[in-house]
């Protein structure tokens, strides 16, 4: 297969972007309940929901990591439009590296916006929304440092979830500044991955500067601890 060509999708569309990681757990512990297969039958309905707005299908470009194995972090998409955006398939086998996928991700971010600002794009903060139903199994006191700092000094919005009713949220909250770290329901990776296409759909239409704007999610879905 050919190499891709640096900056086409720029050249053939010139629409402001919102980009998007998520950082997955492809821990062997989400073979738990099925939570793997709901998290990869949700992925696919995301990618669906983004494609369905033809406006939002030019804006918002998604990139999916997957933590897992011996402490290893996979990319399995890299940023694409959500119009061309194919739900990968995650496999839940190995450890946690909460604190290297979540630099990985930050770096990321970083390299795509200077991609932007190479090609004249025009972009809105990026998200970084993580989730997992564990503890790390890596360093990550550090990363969780320079994530706090990096949102401080506005580089990108943080989201982290907690999968499922016994997921530890102490460790998540030390990535994030502010109240942006949620428990998610029993089952409810549909109406999460949902609410997050509304999100990204919302907020991309916002004027440059009215930053993240999320929509309500329906009754249910999350809770946070206190």
């Amino acid at each position: 297969m050919a190499a891709p060509i640096p900056g086409v999708e720029f050249r053939r569309n010139k629409a402001e972007r919102l980009p998007c990681v998520l950082v997955v757990d492809g821990s062997s512990s989400m073979v738990s309940g099925d939570a793997i297969g709901q998290l990869n039958d949700a992925l696919k309905i995301f990618a669906d929901e983004l494609k369905a707005d033809e406006d939002v299908s030019d804006s918002v470009q998604i990139a999916v990591l997957r933590m897992g194995d011996d402490d290893d972090v996979e990319l399995l998409s890299d940023f694409v439009d959500a119009a061309d955006f194919v739900a990968p398939a995650v496999r839940a086998d190995g450890l946690t590296p909460m604190g290297k996928a979540i630099d990985r991700a930050m770096h990321m971010l970083e390299e795509q916006k200077q991609r932007y600002r190479q090609n004249s794009i025009t972009y809105k903060r990026p998200w970084l929304f993580v989730m997992s139903d564990g503890e790390p199994t890596d360093d990550w006191m550090p990363v969780a440092k320079r994530t706090r700092v990096a949102q401080e000094e506005m580089h990108f919005t943080f989201w982290a979830v907690g999968i499922g009713n016994l997921a530890p949220l102490t460790t998540l909250k030390e990535f994030c500044v502010g109240e942006r770290c949620f428990r998610l329901g029993e089952r409810k990776f549909k109406e999460m991955f949902e609410w997050l296409a509304d999100s990204l759909r919302e907020t991309s239409r916002k004027a440059l500067g009215d930053q993240v704007a999320l929509t309500p999610p329906p009754a249910g879905v999350f809770t946070i601890d206190t």
